[in-house]
């Protein structure tokens, strides 16, 4: 994968009604509690990764999905992962 990380550690942006941006903790760091990548004190700088969509329903479809996950993640129900990003 490209990277992989905790939900926990991920925010996730609408900038626009076809733009949007996913943060990431900083890559190359294990995810330690969450919030906080391991070895650092919460003051790194986050990765941004961001999304335009050809039309606005695709976008909304792709906010509907990851903002489910990421509550659920938050919420403490799951761990998941985020993994194999751009595949």
């Amino acid at each position: 994968p490209l990277a992989e990380c905790d939900l926990r550690d991920v925010s996730y942006r609408v900038c626009g009604p076809a733009s949007h941006e996913l943060q990431l903790p900083p890559l190359g760091t294990a995810a330690g509690t969450a919030g906080t990548p391991a070895g650092t004190s919460g003051t790194a700088a986050r990765e941004a990764v961001a999304l335009r969509f050809p039309e606005e329903r695709e976008a909304q479809q792709w906010w509907t999905v990851l903002s489910s996950s990421l509550r659920e993640a938050h919420r403490g129900g799951t761990l998941g992962t985020l993994g194999a990003l751009g595949a």
